[in-house]
């Protein structure tokens, strides 16, 4: 038997180390985090880093139905009134935080919307009667989103408009990030205690308003001393432009809005259980957070229209195919088909806006669209719990696939016509 003698290195080589490639591993991190903040002001980053926290305690808003139906044993319809005031509070709040957010100030907006609505979250924990419910919710959706419009106009602000689409989209990203963890442990703590689920909430909502006190400034532009206030809240509504866009952004919203009425419903007549309605909800957040860095790159290569075209189509098929699901595997899978449609418009519509905004209108324009998606919350458990029980789960899923794909359809002809995207 003979051996092989070992081959000969050159002499002065150096066996190959994993930990060679480390400075090239580092420095390409390095690189991609420049490019990460590139454009991103601090302001945005400690709102971004609030509002991660707030999403991760946002417990209630998913499960507002079930609460309602399942704790407090309201009926399908009662329960949909009462979470329907809810949105109408919202509407309100939305239209009048915007026009605030206009003339007094993007931050003080935030601050008391904040404030009140995390009282008011402990407020609608402590109701009981129909009444007391329905009082808590109106006042929970008036108080809590005035802050929307208002940090949608302080990122439009603050953010040049080139990095602008990235910012939304990882302000997308920490949100459902943040609500991913949300779900799961609303899911789980709502067969327990729903009490520790309001005061959570709440709590996570007084650290944002602590962020925005502390590290968040005022970025309203400053009027010319000779500059008289221009329009009013109903200024976007009338602009024709704009107002094409808001219609097209109902319309998905009242389709999208189903995930916290029609599914949970759907589920519920199937047979599965509250839990399992959470793990299903934040397969959202996991896609989302998977998948909504990569929609950077496909904003670049498509056009607005045809996002947003492709989107709705997402959205009316993923709840269309619901009518299919009988398992929890199968509603997860009709959950990442419309999750796909939200990982494409959520930014670009965030982007439009801002584009579309005259500068000293941003909050009453933020606040124009946002209240298309309130009013979607209000329409939607308001009357469509008595189109489910009329026409039944299957034929209602249907009908949101229709409007899904008119919606689409709308996008690739009228919206690219007049919005130019």
């Amino acid at each position: 038997m003979s051996f092989s003698p070992e081959p000969r290195r050159p002499t002065g080589a150096v066996l190959p180390s994993p930990w060679r490639a480390w400075p090239d591993v580092t420095a390409s991190l390095s690189s991609r985090w420049h490019q990460l903040r590139e454009g991103l002001p601090p302001s945005f980053l400690a709102l971004l880093l609030g509002t991660f926290i707030n999403r991760l305690g946002s417990f209630i808003a998913p499960l507002l139905f079930v609460y309602l139906t399942q704790a407090r044993g309201l009926g399908l319809v009662t329960a949909g009134r009462v979470a329907a005031l809810s949105g109408l509070g919202s509407f309100v709040g939305i239209m009048g935080g915007g026009a605030l957010a206009d003339r007094l100030g993007r931050r003080a907006t935030m601050l008391w919307s904040l404030v009140l609505g995390a009282n008011c979250m402990l407020l609608l924990g402590a109701a009981s009667q129909p009444y007391e419910l329905a009082g808590a919710a109106f006042l929970l959706g008036l108080t809590g989103d005035a802050f929307r419009p208002a940090s949608q106009a302080l990122i439009a602000d603050v953010v040049p408009p080139e990095h602008r689409v990235k910012a939304f989209s990882i302000q997308y990203w920490a949100i459902n990030l943040g609500f991913t963890f949300a779900a799961i442990i609303g899911g789980y703590m709502a067969t327990r205690s729903f009490t520790a689920l309001f005061v959570g909430d709440a709590a996570t909502t007084l650290v944002l308003a602590v962020i925005v006190l502390r590290w968040v400034p005022e970025s309203r532009p400053a009027p010319r001393p000779d500059e008289r206030p221009q329009g009013s809240v109903l200024t976007p509504f009338v602009d024709p432009r704009y107002a094409v866009f808001l219609v097209l952004n109902f319309a998905m919203a009242l389709v999208f809005f189903q995930h916290v009425t029609g599914l949970p419903e759907d589920m519920r007549q199937k047979g599965l259980t509250t839990g399992a309605y959470g793990w299903a909800i934040a397969c959202n957040g996991v896609l989302i957070v998977l998948l909504q860095p990569a929609s950077i790159g496909w904003s670049r290569r498509l056009s607005q229209a045809s996002l947003l075209g492709l989107a709705a189509l997402l959205t009316g098929v993923g709840f269309g195919l619901t009518t299919f699901a009988s398992t929890l595997p199968a509603y997860m899978a009709t959950v990442a088909v419309w999750s796909l449609g939200e990982i494409l418009f959520s930014p670009v519509n965030a982007s439009i806006v801002a584009e579309l905004s005259p500068v000293d209108m941003r909050g009453r324009y933020q606040g124009a669209y946002t209240m298309t998606w309130s009013l979607a919350g209000f329409l939607s458990p308001a009357t469509l719990p008595w189109v489910m029980e009329r026409v039944g789960m299957p034929t209602f899923w249907g009908l949101c696939a229709a409007l899904g794909l008119a919606t689409a359809v709308a996008h690739l002809t009228v919206g690219r016509r007049l919005l130019g995207h």
